[in-house]
């Protein structure tokens, strides 16, 4: 046993055997090997680097791996790790070792090592690393790489090394493997090699569009995870917008794996905005800031973003504002002459693909983005509240763009369409918003819920119960929301007859409530659900019998109307209420009936039926005199009021009648179709011995129309004088002729009517009762007093004209109550009608012309009675056919299928014609009359008579043109005034050609509309002006160029432009002494000139306006020989003109600045010293930018004559508002120039430098004695509490003044000292305004006085006469306004002193400032 145990204790293990062999000789391979298998080996002591290195030679993958374990587990020599890691490298780029994974834990082995190495040794080994960088293919190779982030963070501090490594990984090409690898690495890398970020990025996206689509998602995760690891902002900003910028563009692939992969990526980008919340704040600021990065992925990501709670509003708000703001800025731009093409170009194009990319993007949101839908719908009703007045007009461009409403509504009604789950809440919002809102805001949201309702039927039956609550709040609505709401789910009813019932139940109890708003709202609905009744069942009876050919007619009738009636009998009870409440309610009535009628003329006899008794109140059939007007008036609190419209009712009844014998032959009423063999109207056959309804009202129209013009001379205003109470004869007279006229309109379109089917031997009789009505209408209106209020239609702008109706509410006359008034609304006339009246008017004043001739010698109060009736001809179908354009403009919204409209309304560019034809012959008779000075009986000049018509048919001529914005209505409306014989009117053909350019450039149009709006200015309207003008009628040729405006704006931007000058020279040498006429053309003039013409005319303008006004050193004159419209009778409209063009280039300028501010930051940004690649060309920004410092001089310019001038009150204190508006648009425009915290600072242009040379010599310097005079002009004149208030305004207007200037300056001085440049080289000075006295009553004398201000700080005049300002004096200057802070207290102290003191103290008030 013993033996035993001595020979198992000499037997030994080989491991041990080869260790203890190794101690006592070299090392071998073998033996390393062997000795690394035992796991609790480690090396021995005695080993060092010179037994490593005979080894290292030609090492073998075992070898190495044998040795990188002992190493691992042995103490850490640098002298081993260095040659071990060397040669483990050299044998992998040598590909000698295989791509297993022991080869992995190999390099996991070297981590630990890493930190040993000593600092000389990193060279070499990113050496070793940068020379095999190119041959890395695939990911195995890519793992040496894993070593980077640890060698180059044991590299020197002095970073030469780091940035050589850098230079040469930024000069090869990075292969697929090499950019995966790269992207996991940066965020590794040291804070020394971050500073480089932009390059790594810059190599990163342009080898991602090389990189497999599938891989894209883990790339994007590794660079979200480098923007949240402390890299600077202007790095995160740059990553986020390049990844914007890349999934911005066509992806390789199919479009589904695309859809999948950017959903991938919005994930990621929502994991890491909630794990780092800055990132989200980076994401919405580089949207805002650079609309180029928004495209359909930066969409989605705000989108998702947006639910994150913390995000949600901020998200929403930039996806509005890039949205919301694109459309503002192409209005804008369009709207912007002295805007390069180029801008408005790239604004159309940004706008453009700003839309594409938010459609796209919402399109897309039902392919695995569900978690986005309630930010879409969240944003779809942000989009319908963002839209005002303007923007709900449709957009009549033909950019193809939507408009605010539109884009919201196909959003919303995509959302509904794809997604299922957002049905409920898209509705529920609806609800919330109609109910909430006020009506001008909640009209897209009933429009959408039209849509809806017209688009998916079926799904809306789903709500039928909530609607059915909706309309619970019927009753508290707005009236017009009301009547919206239920014109928008009519179309339901005819899919659910629980619904129609509910509305009807809806509008029995509003009919019944005091509120006289909803009793109209509850009518109008009633009116409307009938003829929506009527028209659903003419339908469906019309397809029932194209697809029933076969069936019965009985059977078909009998099939439709199983259980149904009609809802017109149904509702009889309630329209009878309605004919008991106000008037509106019963105007509403008729109107409806008569549309009612006219989409079923067969439907006449039961409303005949309905209207009859009602009519029976107002008419006697055996009186003498069968209309009782008296019966239409109530007497309420001492105040007389209407009761009944009696001319709505008349009117609405010869329209029945029209269409009742028109539609009893052709059409076959409900009522009457056989059903099993009974007809409905077999009664009517066994009442054959009595009149029916129908005959009843003819026969009744026909005796009021004989015995009206008789009744109205004879008895009814001769009875209204018998009146008790002559405050009671005023209303009631009043109210007489506003149903008078309006009952004679009525008559008058019958009989008009009736000519255009009279045979030729029968047209003189209507034509004589037609005179005759129409100078009972001129009777009326004499009578009543009307014709007063009326004749302010015949001058004035068109916008303020009223309409006669309007005239007929006596809204304006204290006789009688407000509330009681006739609701708005046009004539009684068709414009089939009306367009008879025009050609018999100029009929009638041809005639009259003849016959004029032949008495020459005559006095007016000889001239024939045709005379005298052609001018009331003429008078009455202009007024008519103005009111009945205005009120046709007014309610152009609705069907373009509505019957009414079509019969009522018809086609209105037929009326320019004849009115066109009275346009040039009232002129020519003008031009005659003002030679022979006639008067009428009265005194009155007969050519001022003629002028008033002449201006009510150039008024008429204009709202033709309102009508429709289109290029394809006005170009209609001109070719039917082209049919106009120029000879025969004596029109003229062309204009005198005052540039030489203008029939050139009419012939170099292509576009058809803008060569045919261009002929037609050259040869009429130019011509008109310009006779006008000649003959001193002014008012008429502000008409006319309003006209020329209308055309204008439809035309391209560089016709435009040939037709500015021209205006201008056409007022240049005539004497205007009408202040507001001179203010207007002026306007008009300037405003159509093209940039920079129209500044450079405004300061030829104001330089004669200051030789008029004044100035401190220069008296007045009476008028300018240069521009005569330039006198002392309309010098302050000129300044008002002159300070309105201001106004709007700074309106301009404010909105171009910020558009500017974008432009510079990318700039800035994309300007950085540390990106060495090819900086993108900025050609459009830099033309935008010299164009606004160009804008900004020539207006330097302008303000520049207006602080020389003495200006008085009011207009003192605008200019000093407008300077200072000014000057806080130069400040923004300067602190654009400074370039934010780690961007290069580039040199200010040569535009601007010379802006602010000009700024500081012409303007600034001037301002400050324009102060002075006016606060002296101030102390001269205190004598009355008016003067003590307007010096008040002024005293607030002044320090603001001060305070934009001097913070202009301390931006100049800023930008000065940033890049070298002196920009305040002609400026002056401030003065210490806290403790100016100037003497109550004493000036000083002229010889005193200075440039500027009389105190500087100190003398700077060395300074100024080298043109150098040092930098001291820059900081001496830059704190002016802190040493003015500086002293409150003193400043309090004097101001509680001031009374007591026998001088004036003036203040700065930078404070307040």
């Amino acid at each position: 046993m013993a033996a035993d145990a001595g020979r198992t204790q000499n037997r030994r293990h080989p491991l041990e055997t080869a260790a203890a062999a190794a101690e006592l000789s070299p090392f071998t391979s073998d033996d390393i090997i062997l000795l690394a298998r035992n796991p609790s080996a480690t090396l021995p002591e005695s080993f060092s680097s010179s037994a490593l290195l005979p080894l290292l030679h030609s090492p073998s993958p075992a070898l190495l791996h044998s040795l990188l374990s002992l190493v691992s587990r042995s103490p850490p020599s640098p002298t081993i790790v260095y040659p071990l890691l060397l040669s483990f490298l050299r044998l992998f780029f040598s590909h000698r070792l295989p791509g297993d994974p022991d080869t992995s834990r190999a390099f996991h082995l070297l981590f630990p090592l890493l930190p040993h190495l000593d600092a000389s040794n990193i060279p070499s080994l990113l050496d070793l690393l940068s020379s095999h960088l190119s041959d890395i293919t695939n990911a195995d190779e890519a793992q040496a790489l894993d070593l980077l982030p640890h060698l180059l963070g044991l590299a020197p501090a002095d970073a030469d090394v780091i940035n050589t490594f850098l230079e040469k990984l930024f000069s090869i090409e990075w292969s697929k493997a090499l950019l995966v690898k790269m992207c996991s690495l940066i965020r590794d890398c040291p804070p020394i090699t971050r500073v480089r970020v932009s390059d790594f990025l810059h190599k990163i996206f342009a080898g991602m569009t090389d990189v497999d689509i599938q891989d894209l998602p883990s790339l994007v995760f590794q660079l979200l995870l480098l923007a949240s690891k402390g890299i600077s902002s202007v790095a995160r900003k740059q990553l986020i917008t390049d990844l914007l910028r890349f999934f911005g563009e066509p992806m390789k692939g199919s479009a589904a794996v695309v859809r999948q992969v950017e959903g991938t990526v919005l994930m990621h980008v929502n994991f890491a905005v909630k794990q780092d919340p800055s990132l989200g704040s980076v994401v919405i600021s580089v949207v805002r800031s650079d609309l180029g990065t928004f495209n359909h992925f930066a969409a989605a990501i705000l989108l998702s973003v947006a639910r994150i709670r913390r995000f949600n509003d901020s998200s929403i708000g930039a996806l509005k504002s890039v949205v919301v703001g694109s459309y503002q800025d192409l209005k804008l731009a369009r709207d912007c002459k002295w805007l390069p093409d180029i801008t408005k170009e790239e604004l159309l194009r940004s706008a453009k693909r700003i839309e594409k990319a938010l459609v796209r993007s919402i399109n897309e949101s039902s392919c695995g983005r569900e978690h986005v839908v309630p930010s879409i719908l969240q944003f779809g009703f942000i989009l319908l509240e963002s839209v005002d007045g303007k923007n709900c007009e449709a957009n009549n461009t033909s950019d193809g763009l939507m408009s605010c409403e539109e884009l919201g509504i196909q959003t919303l009604k995509t959302l509904f369409e794809v997604h299922e789950m957002a049905r409920n809440q898209v509705f529920e919002q609806c609800k919330f918003r109609i109910l909430s809102l006020k009506h001008h805001q909640s009209s897209p949201v009933i429009k959408l819920l039209g849509h809806l309702v017209q688009n998916y039927p079926y799904p809306m039956l789903e709500f039928v119960a909530r609607l059915k609550e909706l309309l619970d709040y019927f009753t508290f609505m707005h009236d017009n929301t009301a009547v919206s709401l239920i014109n928008a789910i009519l179309p339901l009813i005819k899919f659910s007859k629980e619904l129609q019932d509910y509305i009807i139940l809806v509008i029995r109890k509003a009919l019944f409530r005091r509120e006289d708003n909803v009793r109209t709202a509850a009518a109008s609905t009633i009116m409307d659900l009938i003829i929506a009744e009527n028209r659903s069942k003419r339908n469906d009876l019309n397809s029932l019998q194209d697809s029933s050919s076969q069936a019965s007619c009985s059977q078909k009738a009998g099939i439709y109307f199983r259980t149904e009636g009609c809802l017109f009998q149904e509702l009889n009870g309630l329209l009878k209420r309605c004919l008991a409440q106000q008037v509106t309610v019963k105007e509403i009535v008729y109107k409806g009936l008569t549309r009612l009628v006219m989409s079923d003329p067969a439907i006449s006899q039961p409303v005949f039926d309905f209207l009859w008794p009602h009519f029976l109140q107002f008419y006697s059939q055996d009186a003498k005199y069968p209309l009782r007007m008296d019966v239409c008036l109530v007497m309420e609190n001492g105040k007389v009021s209407q009761f009944e419209p009696l001319d709505q009712l008349l009117s609405s009844v010869s329209w029945l009648l029209l269409l009742h014998q028109h539609g009893r032959s052709d059409h076959q009423s409900d009522y009457s179709l056989p059903c099993f063999g009974f007809n409905i109207s077999q009664d009517n056959e066994a009442q054959a011995g009595r009149l029916s309804s129908g005959e009843l009202f003819l026969n009744a129209l026909s005796d009021i129309r004989k015995s009206l013009s008789k009744w109205i001379f004879e008895v009814c205003f001769k009875q209204s004088e018998d009146s008790t109470s002559h405050s009671f004869q005023g209303e009631k007279s009043g109210i007489y002729g506003c149903l008078l006229l309006g009952i004679l309109e009525v008559f008058i379109n019958m009989a008009v009517t009736e000519l255009e089917k009279t045979p030729h031997e029968g047209e003189v009789d209507l034509q004589k009762e037609i005179m005759w009505l129409v100078d009972s209408y001129d009777h009326v209106e004499k009578e009543s007093g009307l014709n007063k209020a009326g004749s302010s239609i015949g001058k004035g702008s068109s916008n303020t004209i009223t309409q006669h109706k309007v005239d007929r509410d006596l809204k304006d006359s204290p006789r009688i109550s407000q509330s009681k008034m006739i609701p708005v609304r046009g004539s009684l006339l068709a414009t089939s009608s009306i367009l008879k009246l025009l050609n018999l008017a100029v009929n009638s004043y041809n005639a009259s012309c003849v016959m004029s001739k032949s008495t020459l010698n005559h006095t007016q109060s000889s001239l024939p009675k045709k005379t005298v009736q052609c001018s009331k001809m003429v008078s009455f179908s202009l007024k008519v056919c103005c009111h009945h354009l205005k009120f046709m403009i007014s309610t152009s919204g609705g069907s373009n299928d509505d019957p009414y409209k079509a019969i009522i309304y018809g086609d209105p560019k037929q009326l320019a014609l004849p009115i066109m034809q009275l346009v040039w012959l009232l002129k020519s008779g003008v031009k005659e009359e003002s030679l022979t000075k006639k008067t009428d009986v009265k005194g009155k000049n007969i050519s001022e008579s003629k002028a008033d018509e002449l201006h009510l048919a150039l008024l008429c001529l204009n709202e033709v043109f309102k009508i429709s914005p289109s290029k394809a209505y006005l170009s209609e409306l001109i070719e039917v005034l082209d049919t106009l014989e120029a000879a025969k009117f004596n029109l003229g053909n062309t204009v005198e050609n005052t540039d030489g350019t203008i029939d050139e450039q009419a012939v170099m149009v292509g576009d058809p509309y803008g060569r045919r709006f261009q002929a037609f200015l050259n040869r009429r309207v130019k011509p008109l002006y310009s006779e006008l003008a000649d003959l001193s009628l002014f008012q008429e040729a502000v008409v006319v160029s309003e006209l020329f405006l209308i055309i204008w704006r439809t035309m391209p931007f560089e016709q435009r432009k040939i037709h500015g000058m021209w205006m201008m020279n056409a007022c240049k040498n005539r004497k205007i002494v009408n202040p507001k006429l001179a203010q207007n053309m002026i306007s008009l003039a300037l405003h159509l000139m093209p940039s920079p013409g129209d500044l450079t005319a405004s300061q030829d303008i104001a330089s004669e306006l200051l030789q008029v006004i004044g100035s401190e050193e220069k008296d007045p004159v009476d008028i300018s020989r240069t521009y005569p419209f330039v006198n002392s009778l309309t010098k302050g409209a000129v300044a008002a003109a002159l300070f309105h063009v201001i106004e709007s280039c700074l309106v301009d300028l404010d909105w171009s600045v910020s558009k500017l501010k974008s432009v510079s930051v990318f700039k800035h940004e994309f300007d950085q010293p540390t990106r060495n690649h090819q900086i993108p060309e900025r050609l459009p920004g830099v033309i935008f930018e010299e164009a606004v410092h160009s804008r900004s001089e020539a207006l330097v310019s302008v303000l520049s004559f207006f602080a020389d001038m003495n200006l008085k009150d009011s207009q003192a204190e605008q200019f000093l508002k407008i300077a200072a508006k000014f000057y806080k648009i130069l400040s923004r425009m300067t602190k654009i120039g400074i370039a934010p915290k780690g961007c290069k600072q580039l040199l200010p242009g040569l535009k601007f430098q010379r802006l602010a040379e000009v700024a500081c010599r012409k303007l600034t310097c001037k301002l400050y004695n324009f102060v002075a005079l006016v606060q002296r002009n101030q102390q001269e004149n205190i004598s009355s509490r008016g003067t003590i208030n307007k010096i008040k305004r002024e005293n607030r207007c002044i320090p603001d003044l001060i305070f934009h200037i001097e913070d202009y300056e301390r931006y100049l001085i800023q930008l000065s000292k940033l890049t070298k440049v002196n920009l305040l080289r002609n400026a002056k000075r401030s003065t210490v305004r806290d403790f100016k006295i100037l003497e109550m009553k004493k000036t000083s004398p002229p010889g005193e006085e200075t440039e500027c201000e009389p105190a500087p700080i100190s003398s700077n005049s060395s300074e100024d006469k080298s043109g150098n300002e040092s930098e001291e004096h820059k900081e001496e200057n830059d704190g002016a306004v802190e040493d003015s802070e500086s002293d409150k207290d003193v400043h309090l102290v004097r101001k509680n002193k001031r009374a007591k003191m026998s001088k004036v103290v003036l203040e700065s008030q930078d404070d307040e400032a």
